[in-house]
């Protein structure tokens, strides 16, 4: 891939010329010649220079959205042409925290019984992060939870999950059935980091009630889920994650929080251009049967434009 595109891509993403620099080990004024040959060959500027960074003209903007094709393509032709000649068949998928901890290692453990041949490199990450390795083609599909805004991708809908509280089991709220936003307010809160889909729910909920989590009690704001189910557990504080994950847990109780809505898809997320292999194929069949077993929604087909 040409090396100016990756500055530019880095540049465009990092907001500044500096930070490209940095992330691929080049110095700045050779980051800085290679954007200044990017646009003297399209004979137009491609970024506004200010005090404050860098950002995108209109003709850098349809740049940047042919050059992440490009670099999507790229990395998919790099990694099936190494596959190819070592005669191995790979999946690159990118999954949630949630998704990875709690639904994958059972239908990936059967997808391997029956394609032992098929070799799947995982990688955990948030669902902003997902999303990106998605886009940039750095894995062949993604599954993440929350809203999926991006017109270039394919979204299939795995299944609908629900959010609320969970408690220690011997908490004061453990006896009741349900809670309110005043309840959230009440008490220590452990919270998913920002960027996770849990987080980006948990936002837009609050926010439709003139909230936000500066407005709650947070005593932590952890990536690690495991983490926070032993703090919950040990009453160190509270938390709002899925009922997926509280529902076989005898020492933690789920509450569902009757005035916010906190609903959410978890989506299988690819690019449109990337069909037809067919051991991606067979494990993404594999997945949707597995949420159809899991009594979760059917699989559908949906507009990423309206998510």
């Amino acid at each position: 891939m040409d090396n100016r595109l990756l500055v530019f891509l880095a540049t465009a993403r990092e907001g500044h010329i500096t930070g490209a620099a940095r992330l691929l080990n080049l110095s700045v004024s050779a980051a800085s010649h290679q954007i200044a040959q990017l646009e003297l060959e399209f004979s137009t500027p491609l970024f506004v220079r200010g005090n404050r960074g860098m950002r995108l003209t209109p003709a850098g903007e349809t740049l940047f959205a042919y050059a992440n094709q490009i670099e999507a393509l790229w990395q998919t032709a790099y990694r099936e042409v190494r596959q190819t000649a070592e005669g191995e068949q790979w999946v690159h998928v990118a999954a949630s925290h949630t998704v990875t901890e709690f639904f994958l290692p059972e239908p990936l453990g059967q997808f391997r019984r029956t394609h032992p041949a098929v070799h799947i490199h995982l990688t955990m990450a948030n669902s902003t992060e997902v999303i990106s390795q998605v886009e940039t083609g750095r894995v062949d599909f993604g599954i993440a939870e929350g809203r999926v805004g991006h017109r270039n991708l394919k979204v299939t809908n795995l299944w609908q999950d629900q959010l609320g509280l969970i408690v220690a089991s011997h908490h004061p709220l453990a006896t009741r059935t349900a809670v309110t936003v005043k309840d959230l307010e009440s008490v220590d809160l452990i919270l998913r980091e920002e960027g996770s889909g849990t987080r980006s729910i948990l936002d837009q909920a609050l926010a439709h009630h003139g909230l936000g989590v500066s407005n709650l009690r947070v005593t932590a704001e952890l990536s690690s889920i495991r983490a926070i189910l032993d703090l919950v557990r040990n009453n160190i504080g509270c938390s709002v994650m899925s009922w997926m994950i509280a529902r076989n847990m005898p020492d933690i109780t789920f509450l569902p929080i009757e005035d916010l809505q906190l609903t959410r898809r978890i989506h299988l997320i690819r690019r449109p251009t990337n069909e037809g292999r067919s051991a991606m194929e067979h494990l993404i069949d594999q997945l949707v049967r597995a949420a159809r077993e899991f009594n979760l929604s059917p699989r559908q087909d949906l507009d990423p434009i309206n998510e």
